[in-house]
């Protein structure tokens, strides 16, 4: 949902991506910690419940102080979404 976007302005793997409150029909992979951009964060693989893609990543915890807002939070890939309204 549009509503759950909180910002267009992240880096995936495979470029754009976006930062996302909540995601639904969605399924968490392994914990385990990533080197990112920003630093070490412990994350897991973020799919599509439906059909098993991968679409992107969840926050459980970021190390260094600056980004802990990320922690909760879902990335989703530009890449991986398909457009279905407007945004």
């Amino acid at each position: 949902s549009q509503d759950e976007l909180i910002s267009k302005s992240f880096s995936g793997r495979d470029g754009k991506a976006y930062l996302f409150a909540s995601t639904l029909n969605t399924t968490l992979g392994t914990k385990e910690d990533r080197h990112l951009l920003t630093g070490i964060h412990t994350v897991c693989d973020l799919s599509c419940k439906g059909c098993g893609k991968t679409l992107g990543w969840y926050y459980w915890k970021a190390w260094e102080h600056s980004q802990k807002y990320k922690e909760g939070k879902w990335i989703m890939e530009k890449v991986a979404l398909n457009k279905v309204n407007a945004w």
